[in-house]
This record gives C-alpha cells, sequence and structure tokens, in this order.
C-alpha cells in the first residue's frame, strides 16, 4: 500500500545488524545489546525469548520482497533504493547510472539475485 500511494518517494531499508552475513547460532551481546543473541535465519533474538532484536535481511531481499508483495518489477523495485534514496537525501552524485556518478552499482538478475557488485568502477563480487 505504502508503494503505490507514491512509488516516487518510497524507499526500502533494512534494520539489518551486525550478524548479518553469519550463520545462525548464538553470538555474543555487546554495550548495545547485553545479552547473547540467537540467530534463525534473518531473524536475530535475545537468547531464550521471543524479544526481536532485529533482522539480517540485505537489501536484495527488501527489493525481492517489494517485487513479490507490490507485483511489480525489478526495474520499478530497484528505484526504492536506488534513485528514490539519492533523491531524498539530495545525493546528486549517485542514484542513477549516468556519467559524472559515482560508480558504485550492483548488477541483478531479473529474479532480483545478486549477480555482480562494483565499487568505484572496480567489480569486488
Amino acid at each position: 500500500m505504502a508503494y503505490r500511494s507514491s512509488p516516487s518517494h518510497c524507499i526500502l531499508i533494512t534494520d539489518s545488524i551486525e550478524l548479518s552475513g553469519l550463520p545462525g547460532g548464538i553470538y555474543p551481546g555487546h554495550a548495545q545489546i547485553p545479552h547473547n543473541q540467537q540467530k534463525t535465519g534473518n531473524k536475530v533474538s535475545i537468547k531464550g525469548t521471543d524479544t526481536l532484536i532485529g533482522t539480517c535481511i540485505g537489501l536484495d531481499e527488501c527489493v525481492r520482497n517489494l517485487m513479490a508483495w507490490a507485483k511489480i518489477p525489478i526495474e520499478e523495485a530497484v528505484m526504492c533504493v536506488t534513485e528514490n534514496v539519492a533523491s531524498a537525501t539530495d545525493l546528486h552524485d549517485r542514484g542513477r547510472l549516468e556519467a559524472g556518478r559515482r560508480a558504485d552499482f550492483v548488477v541483478l538478475g531479473e529474479d532480483g539475485e545478486v549477480a555482480a557488485t562494483w565499487v568505484l568502477g572496480k567489480r569486488v563480487v
């Protein structure tokens, strides 16, 4: 519903925490979270409780979720993590593939899966 109300203002974010990319399991707490953390899939909770600490969802999964939930093509969903964000934050050197902009980008397949990542014009993955 939020996307449909204003596609050009829709921005996807993630509350991904520091356990992103790590396997499921129990991890120690720290100054902000002084409890052991239980990571199960993308969900992180305080060990032994249902108290949610955060998730480990990546922006690529956010894009795929929006595609599925709003039934939109990838190019519309990608705008919510590129052009719309750059516009909302008044960043004129990024958000579009154009001469003079930063060459940081991710190549996605039609299904929204990451195929390659480029940082400062160099392929890193």
